[in-house]
């Protein structure tokens, strides 16, 4: 009789790995991840290690992609009808701003000189 050998410890925490990555499409935090999914973020980022061969920290930024494009695409849509967007769009990608940069006065004042035309006799 072969004998069975026991496993020592606590069983793994199931992560579904669809979930993770629709978590990671909507921005979720590392602290919200391991919240939804009731562990620790050790246990995220081993899981992660053991799933996709990578760290977490590439693992969120590859699924998180997905969802900066997905907000984008809706803000661009936004602003067709909304002013606050529109003008949010035109300081992150066009480089405007509230406080345009003033007129600086001339270092010396400007003489102006009025002369009365020569009317001879009157």
């Amino acid at each position: 009789m072969a004998e069975e050998k026991k496993k020592m410890g606590r069983p793994r925490i199931e992560i579904d790995k669809r979930q993770f990555e629709q978590l990671c499409g909507i921005q979720a935090t590392e602290e919200e991840i391991y919240g939804w999914f009731k562990c620790s973020s050790e246990t995220i980022r081993r899981w992660c290690r053991r799933e996709y061969g990578e760290p977490f920290c590439e693992v969120y930024k590859k699924f998180s992609s997905s969802g900066k494009i997905s907000l984008r695409r809706n803000l661009f849509h936004q602003a067709e009808k909304s002013v606050p967007a529109a003008i949010f769009l035109a300081k992150q990608h066009l480089g405007m701003r509230d406080n345009p940069e003033e007129v600086k006065a001339p270092a010396e004042p400007i003489r102006i000189v009025i002369e009365k035309p020569d009317g001879g006799d009157a």
